[in-house]
């Protein structure tokens, strides 16, 4: 259970999210994701919410960054809505996804490689048309 005084602090700083109009609701984000873990507990609800969805990941993002166990949290937090978050939030979630993961540790264990390397090369053409071309070292 959370302390009452970081939940009524939360919960009135949503409040006050909620009503802020869009260009001014980022100035809410700081002092949110200040209140580390419970803020995203409290915030998650609004990832199912197009028009709050894309400022509860940047809320999410934000404390994800104070470590673990905030990055772990944030990360199965942001992971979970990947189904139902509103598609036009979908490239802020996946940034905030791939963000997260440069904060994970260096010492994390190396992705496998293929043993022969190949690049591939994309044509600039429009999403979904065309096919990689792929070139052999």
């Amino acid at each position: 259970m959370h302390d009452d005084t970081v939940t009524g602090e939360i919960a009135g700083l949503l409040a006050s999210a909620r009503r802020a109009s869009p260009a001014h609701r980022i100035e809410w984000r700081d002092r949110i994701a200040a209140c580390g873990q419970p803020a995203i507990e409290a915030i998650a609800p609004w990832l199912r919410e197009p028009k709050l969805a894309a400022f509860a990941v940047r809320v999410i993002e934000r404390v994800g960054h104070d470590g673990d166990p905030e990055l772990e949290v944030a990360l199965r937090a942001l992971r979970g809505a990947r189904r139902a978050i509103d598609w036009s939030v979908r490239p802020d979630l996946e940034w905030a996804l791939l963000h997260l993961r440069e904060t994970v540790p260096s010492d994390a264990a190396p992705t496998p490689r293929s043993a022969s390397p190949t690049r591939v090369l994309r044509a600039e053409r429009p999403r979904g048309v065309g096919r990689a071309i792929r070139i052999p070292h």
